[in-house]
C-alpha cells in the first residue's frame, strides 16, 4: 500500500513523502504514531521538499494523520499467508 502521513497546525499542513508499506509496516507504524504527542524529543519527518523537525510542544499542538493513498488487497493476502505459516 502507498501511504502518506500528515501534520496539521497553527503553522500549516506538512506532508510526508509517499511510502510504500505492507500491512504489517504499516500497523506498527499505526502504534508507534500513538506516543506522537507524549514524547518528549519532538518529531523528526521527511517531506515531500526537504525534513521537518518538531519540538515536543508544537507536536501536542498538532494532528498526525496516516492517509492510505492506494490500497493493494494482495497485501493483505500475503501477510494473511505469513501468519498463518
Amino acid at each position: 500500500m502507498t501511504i502518506q502521513m500528515n501534520i496539521k497546525n497553527e503553522l500549516g499542513d506538512f506532508y510526508s513523502e509517499k511510502m510504500q508499506v505492507t500491512s504489517e509496516q504499516y500497523m506498527e507504524l499505526v502504534e508507534v504514531s500513538k506516543k506522537f504527542y507524549i514524547e518528549e524529543a519532538g518529531f523528526e519527518m521527511w517531506l515531500e521538499n526537504g525534513f521537518m523537525v518538531m519540538s515536543s510542544d508544537m507536536a501536542r499542538r498538532s494532528i498526525l494523520s496516516i492517509n492510505i493513498l492506494e490500497y493493494d488487497k494482495e497485501d493483505d493476502k500475503q501477510t494473511n499467508n505469513e501468519n498463518k505459516i
